[in-house]
């Protein structure tokens, strides 16, 4: 089980203090809530704590890779692009101790996918390589030091130098910084990393996007003390610096994000999920959504956060109705839930199903069985299983 820092709740309010106009908000029409299937559960190793979804076999159907922290092995589920799927040959494949999260991308220059896994309680990221069938192999250099303090939690990857190699970027939360390791295009990654400042503690999840639309990729962190989000562009030369007004604020202890265009404007957005009971619903903890300029700047929506459930510590955003706007799934690990928020007219959200999901850990949106829907996927840390939700 992993160490997480749960505490510094704020204290909860009565709906009386809040002005007649947020109730009237509070109580805008449901939105249509997103058709979900029965779950579908496939067993994997001891506590599942993150999961990916990508073609790891180049059949064209999407597959599944969980990162097993209690077993220290990842397994590879095998889609048949219909919704069901079975173990590759081989799988589960060694991961190293406690991996954490998982980085996917071709970092041998080959054409198939690999595989990047922080491993917590160590100092070392460990690297598979694929084989294009749904096989998984150590790289040569494998797990290569990493000086994040304590010890990795999250990982990302993106080309932060412009040579078309795959470089791999972890957090250092005792230092306020992100590490930054760039790849040889050989399965191997240069060690010691580059160091940027970021905000307090960027306990947990870090991600790539490219959020100023300028070609080049930008890493986020969620700032668990410092109560924001730090936004660092990169240069597409191995640099970054902090975008102006960074660190942006981000809801109380952020723990884990997903960037993904919400609205629709066509310009990325962040959505944080934070350890801030919320005061229209004491028993569940907030989602809080961070809309983007297109430049690097964010700025909280109104009403943020958004009651999810009790701690949550994934997020994962796609279309699971097909209506074109997109929904928030979360993971509430307390909660024993994974919990799906739809925006409705007012720009607000609201939750409009609940999946049990004992741990509920990790949360992915992909379109599993190919109909044009998102379906969603659930790593439970307490039952050693995924949980594949079809939407309809």
């Amino acid at each position: 089980m992993l160490n997480r820092p749960i505490g510094g709740m704020i204290a909860f309010l009565s709906l009386a203090a809040f002005p007649a106009t947020f109730l009237v908000q509070a109580a805008a029409p449901i939105p249509r809530s997103p058709g979900l299937g029965e779950p579908r559960h496939f067993r994997v190793g001891a506590a599942p704590a993150s999961v990916a979804i990508a073609d790891v076999n180049r059949d064209g159907k999407p597959d599944l890779v969980v990162a097993n922290s209690g077993s220290g092995d990842a397994t590879v589920l095998l889609g048949d692009g219909k919704g069901e799927f079975r173990p590759a040959a081989g799988s589960p494949f060694p991961a190293g101790k406690n991996p954490n999260d998982i980085a996917v991308g071709d970092f041998d220059g080959n054409g198939t996918l690999d595989l990047a896994f922080p491993n917590h309680d160590t100092h070392g990221v460990t690297v598979l390589l694929g084989d294009g069938k749904g096989g998984f192999r150590p790289a040569a250099v494998s797990p290569f030091t990493v000086a994040s303090r304590p010890h990795p939690h999250g990982i990302a990857a993106g080309d932060f130098n412009g040579d078309s190699k795959l470089d791999l970027a972890v957090e250092s939360w005792g230092d306020n910084a992100v590490e930054v390791h760039f790849g040889t295009g050989k399965g191997s990654f240069v060690s010691p990393g580059r160091r940027f400042a970021v905000g307090q503690m960027p306990y947990q999840r870090l991600r790539s996007a490219d959020v100023n639309r300028d070609g080049k990729a930008d890493l986020l962190t969620t700032n668990f003390e410092g109560n924001s989000v730090s936004v660092l562009l990169g240069d597409g030369k191995g640099g970054f610096t902090n975008a102006p007004g960074s660190p942006f604020p981000a809801g109380r202890s952020p723990f884990c994000q997903a960037i993904a265009d919400v609205n629709g404007d066509g310009k990325l957005d962040i959505v944080v999920g934070g350890f801030s009971g919320h005061p229209e619903d004491p028993s569940a903890d907030g989602v809080s959504v961070l809309l983007g300029d297109g430049k690097g700047a964010f700025r909280l929506l109104s009403g943020s956060p958004f009651p999810a459930g009790r701690t949550p510590v994934a997020v994962a955003v796609g279309d699971l109705n097909g209506d074109g706007v997109p929904e928030i799934a979360v993971a509430n690990m307390a909660g024993d839930t994974a919990t799906v928020l739809t925006r409705d007219p007012n720009g607000r959200y609201l939750r409009t199903a609940t999946i049990p999901a004992s741990g509920a850990e990790a949360v992915a949106i992909g379109d599993l069985n190919r109909d044009g829907k998102g379906d969603l996927v659930i790593a439970a840390l307490k039952s050693n299983e995924i949980l594949v939700v079809l939407g309809r």
